[in-house]
């Protein structure tokens, strides 16, 4: 079963590319609204959508709900931020797009929930008031035509699980580990619920149903293969030539710093930025980190005992990450733990190379992609792979 879906995605993938799906002022979607098709209203629920354009959080949940606006549907976004009682918001890139905090900032939002409890257990505190109002603010949206939950957990379930409307599930990456460590019985009910009401299931990536499939009993993951499609994430890039000009003019001028490598994302032992950092010193290149965390303290203290020409920008708005990310001779991705890593298909939509180490759907997309590059997590690999990808751009 899973080699059928593996084959059939990889042709899926070779006529689309790896930086499918990408937002720049037109319809890409799956979702998209075909000739003589009435508008819908739709509901998305997600635990996760930027609060502003400098939040680097849900921004692939707003560009699908700005996505499906355009196409002339009714969108209401019900997910963290503000309070219930604040009045929904116009989205003023797309009118028709509706926006209604929850509340639960203390517990939603970058760097994800499962960081933030880790920080501060006491966060979860806050799970139960944002479950209460997502319920109350999509009972006052009234009725819809479709829901479209992002993350099995807990957007399908429990949140939307009783709701009268046909119902969509959207599987990214950490949700689907998540449910596969739950117990057995746990993941079991989750899973037979959502098909029991004939809820249909989208990933992120291939690998992430074909985990969750393997953790399922045979039966119960032949529904799911039956309920589920592949679709990477859709992607909204603002255009960040000038920016990124003015960056790569910032750097150090010095001959030797002239490469410059970019790693982005959070600073946490499974993105493995250490790796990153000597592999870029190790190619005599300069590297970017883009991104915070709980490691940047010892990443920054590598980085001088190295000596690195490394520099840590932290924690920037989107567009200044992708400016950075589009000013890059190329981008390294050595993270251990993906299911359809978006930081890479951004940088392959903006031109950039990618070497990255396989999690997720990456190998499959390097299979069609000679753009991004699969390396050993060792700094030997990953420092070779880099200095090829430079002299293959020059």
């Amino acid at each position: 079963m899973f080699a059928r879906r593996r084959e059939r995605f990889e042709a899926r993938e070779a006529e689309r590319g790896v930086h499918a799906y990408v937002e720049r002022g037109r319809p890409t979607h799956r979702a998209a609204q075909q000739p003589g098709e009435h508008p819908l209203k739709i509901l998305v629920l997600s635990t996760s959508y930027p609060a502003s354009d400098a939040d680097p959080s849900g921004h692939f949940v707003r560009a699908e709900a700005r996505a499906l606006a355009r196409q002339g549907h009714e969108v209401h976004v019900v997910a963290p931020g503000g309070s219930p009682f604040d009045e929904p918001t116009r989205d003023p890139a797309a009118a028709s797009l509706h926006v209604h905090p929850a509340g639960g900032g203390a517990l939603f939002g970058w760097p994800g929930a499962l960081a933030r409890v880790r920080r501060d257990p006491a966060r979860l505190l806050h799970a139960l008031p944002f479950a209460v109002a997502a319920r109350a603010r999509a009972s006052a949206i009234g009725p819809v035509d479709r829901a479209i939950a992002h993350w099995i957990v807990p957007s399908a379930v429990p949140l939307l699980l009783g709701l009268p409307a046909p119902l969509e599930v959207v599987g990214h990456g950490a949700d689907v580990r998540m449910l596969c460590a739950m117990p057995a019985a746990a993941r079991l009910f989750i899973v037979r619920a959502l098909l029991d009401r004939d809820a249909s299931f989208r990933f992120a990536a291939a690998a992430s149903l074909d985990a969750l499939a393997r953790a399922l009993p045979a039966p119960l993951a032949a529904r799911l293969e039956r309920a589920s499609r592949v679709e990477p994430v859709l992607l909204d890039l603002p255009d960040v030539t000038t920016r990124a000009r003015v960056l790569r003019a910032s750097l150090d001028p010095r001959p030797s710093a002239d490469k410059l490598v970019v790693a982005a994302g959070r600073l946490v032992p499974s993105k493995r930025v250490d790796l990153a950092i000597e592999a870029a010193t190790s190619a005599s290149m300069s590297i970017v980190v883009v991104g915070d965390g709980p490691l940047r303290a010892e990443l920054e203290a590598l980085a001088r005992a190295r000596p690195a020409h490394a520099r840590f920008v932290g924690l920037v708005p989107r567009d200044e990450a992708l400016a950075w990310i589009a000013a890059a001779d190329v981008l390294v991705h050595a993270s251990a733990e993906e299911a359809a890593p978006t930081v890479v298909r951004e940088a392959r939509a903006l031109g950039v190379p990618v070497v990255a180490c396989a999690a997720g759907d990456v190998s499959v997309w390097a299979r069609r992609d000679p753009g991004l590059v699969v390396a050993a997590p060792d700094i030997p690999a990953l420092s070779a792979a880099l200095q090829a990808a430079v002299a293959a751009r020059s």
